[in-house]
């Protein structure tokens, strides 16, 4: 038995892997690699076995994705529920309140949901999914966003720029800003930009709503032209896309 029977079916859509593990180490102050015991430090990887998720001691455990904020960890199972563990001052691990937990805990608001995939910012996390039920009129990516500069301490739906049905192919949360990629390969771009990583030729204070970025230029005095992303990764104050032609 392993964790795709024992937490539901599995959805045909994604690749899943015949068996995996989660391994943690590091920083251990709030919790965030999942571990009981009182340590702070842990300095070589250590598994999480499966009954940390409901799961009976030596079930084959499979998960899809897994991401890491500055002091929370989010995971992704192969049924598509979504585990969260650490800090929650600002309510990222999504359960509703700002108290942190040093085990994993589903997220219940998404038991709707298929999550396909999941990134951690600093203090927020954000994750894409598909609704279990769908009658054609919901897209099959969608993205819930929650904890700091988010609006909720609890997933709610996001669309911010784009229109409502638009699917969602990747989303990437840096320390205070957030990017999420369309399939149609549009970027749009919200949170703090005091070094520009909103991608908008210029710098701002305070938090900025979400924009589309409509045009980049391969050099400042360069005219900026339409490019289609296929990928986008946000760093601590910056931010790196990869273009359909392979151009960073």
């Amino acid at each position: 038995m392993d964790i795709g029977e024992i937490m539901g079916e599995v959805a045909p859509c994604v690749s899943i892997p015949t068996k995996s593990a989660i391994y943690v180490w590091g920083y251990n102050q709030s919790g965030q690699t999942g571990r009981k015991g009182q340590e702070k430090l842990l300095r070589i990887p250590k598994q999480l076995p499966p009954e940390l998720f409901g799961c009976p001691a030596g079930a084959n455990s499979r998960w899809l994705d897994i991401s890491c904020g500055r002091e929370h960890t989010a995971a992704v199972a192969s049924d598509g529920s979504l585990f969260t563990w650490g800090g929650n001052e600002y309510g990222q691990l999504g359960d509703g309140t700002e108290v942190g937990r040093k085990v994993p805990n589903k997220v219940k608001q998404l038991q709707s949901e298929f999550v396909k995939y999941v990134s951690c910012g600093a203090f927020c996390t954000a994750a894409i999914a598909e609704p279990l039920e769908n009658d054609g009129t919901l897209s099959t990516c969608r993205l819930w966003v929650w904890g700091q500069n988010q609006g909720s301490n609890l997933p709610r739906l996001f669309s911010g720029a784009f229109p409502a049905t638009t699917a969602i192919r990747q989303v990437s949360c840096g320390t205070a800003h957030v990017v999420a990629l369309s399939e149609d390969g549009l970027l749009q771009a919200w949170g703090y930009n005091e070094q520009g990583q909103l991608g908008r030729g210029v710098t701002c204070e305070g938090l900025q709503a979400p924009r589309v970025i409509t045009a980049y230029a391969k050099f400042l005095d360069e005219a900026p032209e339409p490019v289609k992303i296929m990928q986008v990764s946000c760093g601590e104050y910056h931010t790196a896309a990869v273009s359909e032609t392979g151009e960073v």
